[in-house]
């Protein structure tokens, strides 16, 4: 019988996924599973990817972490985000059927959320990760994919065969789809959407009123346009920015890194009440009382 790991409030996942710097790793995430062909035909065929393809992130946001930060009913809200899926089948352009309730299909939908907390903790945050708290990372997220209730027979064991197993899929499984396409090319667009429409973005209570005023303006989401490019395309790993045609320059990479330096050093200086999801709010409430400031030693 499998051992259930503790994902309360004193591990490391429970430190990163509901931190609001997933804001510059989720888009990448949304990207890469776009780019799986089954998952990308499975937006096509289900969702309304073409009006809105951001929507589906803020919709399904909640509900993933809410399998981390949901306490005794984290489970429960794992299956739930499961069932989600049952329905959404088809049969690819090539005449392959798809299920999104695959194993593997469903297996890389996760990994890249797995990723995207540990670039936060890599690159997004001031305390340096040991070698033990990277294996110890990884172990909580397949303690989070269990709660899916997914079999675990795709899951690798440790952090270097996760690794291995993320590069090959990079490098053989992802493939240049409609919507993977599509979403490209409008992440390239002059300005983005207006994110505010959709009831489940994430901004704070007190936020909301201001960020309703701004963000359907054009000149502010115009503005927004190159920093959200450069953030969605710099997560990605140079072999998918090279087989999907994403151009990147030497420039584009020290204004990243740049953009993760100045986020790194400015951080800690955020309110506690804005550096948490919605999601991880609740939960350091019903646990602690209280929001933290600073989770590090």
């Amino acid at each position: 019988m499998t051992t259930r790991l503790d994902l309360g409030p004193t591990s490391l996942l429970w430190r990163y996924a509901g931190d609001m710097r997933i804001a510059f790793e989720g888009g990448t995430a949304g990207l890469m599973q776009t780019m799986h062909p089954a998952i990308g035909q499975g937006l096509i065929d289900h969702s309304n990817f073409f009006d809105d393809p951001v929507d589906r992130v803020f919709r399904s946001l909640p509900g993933i972490l809410g399998a981390v930060y949901d306490g005794q009913c984290a489970d429960d809200t794992g299956h739930q985000v499961r069932d989600f899926h049952r329905d959404i089948k088809g049969v690819l352009p090539d005449g392959q059927r798809y299920h999104a309730l695959n194993p593997e299909t469903y297996w890389w939908a996760h990994a890249t959320f797995q990723v995207m907390v540990h670039r936060l903790a890599e690159h997004w945050d001031r305390h340096p990760l040991t070698d033990a708290e990277r294996e110890q990372l990884y172990a909580e997220g397949r303690e989070w994919y269990r709660r899916y209730g997914m079999s675990e027979s795709v899951v690798p064991e440790t952090l270097v065969d996760f690794r291995r197993e993320y590069d090959r899929y990079c490098r053989e499984v992802l493939q240049p789809n409609a919507a993977s396409s599509y979403l490209i090319e409008f992440i390239n667009r002059s300005a983005i959407p207006d994110m505010s429409a959709s009831p489940d973005y994430p901004s704070h209570p007190l936020l909301r009123p201001l960020m309703d005023r701004l963000l359907p303006t054009l000149p502010v989401r115009t503005a927004l346009a190159p920093p959200m490019r450069l953030v969605i395309f710099g997560g990605l790993p140079p072999v998918v920015r090279e087989r999907f045609s994403i151009r990147w320059t030497r420039a584009d990479e020290a204004s990243y890194r740049a953009v993760r330096t100045a986020v790194k050093r400015g951080w800690p200086a955020m309110p506690a009440s804005l550096k948490w999801h919605k999601a991880a709010r609740k939960g350091w409430q019903r646990e602690l009382g209280r929001v933290p400031r600073q989770v590090h030693p």
